[in-house]
């Protein structure tokens, strides 16, 4: 999990300049797509793949899923004012772990299902072919999530004078 990390940090330090050029809308749409590939890519793991690539494979899903959050939370907080700052980001925060929550619900059930589906209590060894299965849907899933980022106007950018913090 370290890779995750270490991506997240230094990633963050990218995103405003990303969105002043290409907008909220192109970003956020296009790194959802990439969230979803990368989540979806973990199907493509086994015990076999060497440690290198694995490494790789985090850092590059840790990059890309710590810019969705912080583009995220400065497009929410971006039109607030001090005052009203802290909650907004305290709401902002509690959608997003209320997110987590439904999204970690969907995959368990999914897993469940192809574990059921997979009759892995007869088959153990298909117990990594459930797994798989349920990394390509929730990559899936997170892709069609994209027309929601769609939405947003295509002028949309970050301020010139808007910075990102290491708390999103």
């Amino acid at each position: 999990m370290l890779p995750l990390a270490l991506a997240a940090i230094v990633a963050k330090r990218f995103v405003s300049p990303i969105v002043r050029r290409i907008g909220y809308r192109n970003f956020l749409v296009y790194n959802t797509l990439a969230v979803g590939f990368g989540m979806a890519s973990f199907a493509l793991m086994t015990p076999e793949q060497p440690t290198w690539l694995r490494i790789i494979q985090l850092l590059i899903f840790g990059t890309i899923n710590s810019m969705q959050f912080t583009a995220m939370n400065t497009l929410t907080l971006k039109d607030l004012d001090r005052a009203n700052a802290s909650g907004g980001n305290a709401l902002f925060s509690m959608v997003q772990m209320l997110a987590l929550s439904f999204a970690v619900a969907v995959a368990g059930a999914l897993l469940a299902a192809f574990m059921d589906r997979f009759d892995v209590h007869l088959h153990p060894e298909w117990t990594l072919r459930a797994f798989h299965a349920t990394f390509l849907c929730m990559g899936g899933i997170t892709c069609t999530s994209a027309w929601i980022f769609w939405q947003i106007p295509q002028k949309l950018r970050a301020k010139p004078d808007q910075t990102v913090s290491l708390e999103g």
